[in-house]
């Protein structure tokens, strides 16, 4: 009986820290909170094998961002991106950013602003991305919300029973 109620309560805590991390990675992706971190799941292979798919970022904006740095920005389609910067050119009094993506041959073909600039890759987290995704599913909402309220209440039923 033990060894079951141990089993109930680790299964809890750890759906408890799981939806708190997601929790924690759903606000991050729809605000700017904590000074203007933001986090944001890769969804392409572009800056492999540095930042992989399914890796989910973690970005703070900067006042002066440098050749090397791997950014996030706002494409010219209005897509979201995370490139390295590869050149920095002076126009007018105007900084303007080359990217390109590590995996890919070339470098972008848009020129960037600073304005389109949403932030430094200040943090990865390896394949954090595949269990957020998962949660989105039916399945990954049975196994992470319901099963552990169920284990929670079979918990609280035993140690009722045993009081």
């Amino acid at each position: 009986m033990k060894i079951i109620r141990l089993f109930f309560e680790f299964t809890t805590w750890l759906a408890f820290l799981l939806i708190g991390v997601m929790g924690i990675f759903i606000i991050t992706s729809n605000f700017s909170v904590f000074s203007g971190y933001r986090s944001f799941m890769v969804q392409s292979g572009s800056m492999e094998p540095a930042i992989m798919t399914g890796d989910i970022i973690v970005i703070h904006p900067q006042a002066n961002y440098m050749i090397n740095d791997v950014i996030t920005f706002i494409g010219s389609d209005n897509r979201t991106i995370t490139h390295r910067i590869a050149e920095i050119r002076e126009a007018s009094e105007k900084r303007l950013f080359s990217t390109k993506g590590d995996a890919n041959r070339s470098q972008d073909e848009d020129l960037i602003k600073q304005s389109q600039i949403t932030g430094k890759v200040v943090l990865v987290i390896p394949k954090l991305g595949y269990l957020v995704a998962f949660s989105k599913s039916l399945p990954g909402l049975i196994i992470l919300a319901i099963f552990p309220a169920v284990f929670f209440i079979l918990d609280e039923i035993l140690k009722a029973k045993n009081a």
